[in-house]
């Protein structure tokens, strides 16, 4: 036969509720911290998916299919794009437009947008883990994100590639 005391579960309670709150903490900040990348990412997919298409419409005429702007470039930003302003800033502005509309917290669209590198590769080639001979516009960025409670930063590398639809040939 088991005695008990009014109460003996208190101590336990008591010890275990900052672990649980803790742990419930963490789990929020570590959410938040997926959904902003999350969120970064396929902004960033979106601004390369819609520059790649805004194509060179003299060359088009010419029954060639080529990104705005026929030179290569690798990491140039929107404050020096090189010879590949043309593309650079289209792709600039499809993102600002995209961090706008996203629901980041403590987050700078201008800064967040002004710190991506955009390779363009005309030719085709490599970057972000896709290779292709089709026309290529990558953006890479590495923001450093801070959580909802202050618990920690990271600065994920979050990279985007897309090419440029192919006409079909009949």
């Amino acid at each position: 036969m088991s005695y008990r005391d009014p109460g003996q579960a208190l101590p336990l309670l008591a010890l275990m509720l900052p672990v649980l709150t803790l742990f419930t903490l963490v789990v929020i900040e570590v959410t938040n911290l997926w959904l902003e990348v999350a969120l970064l990412e396929d902004a960033l997919q979106q601004a390369t998916r819609s520059a790649v298409q805004q194509i060179d419409y003299a060359a088009l005429a010419r029954n060639d299919q080529t990104l705005r702007g026929n030179r290569t470039c690798y990491a140039v930003t929107v404050q020096k794009p090189g010879q590949c302003a043309a593309i650079v800033n289209v792709a600039h502005q499809f993102l600002l437009a995209n961090l706008r509309i996203t629901s980041l917290t403590d987050h700078d669209p201008v800064t967040i947008a002004t710190a991506v590198r955009w390779t363009v590769l005309p030719k085709g080639g490599t970057c972000a883990n896709v290779t292709t001979a089709s026309p290529l516009l990558c953006a890479e960025l590495q923001p450093t994100l801070r959580g909802l409670f202050g618990l920690g930063t990271i600065t994920p590398r979050i990279r985007a590639a897309d090419m440029i639809d192919r006409l079909a040939q009949p």
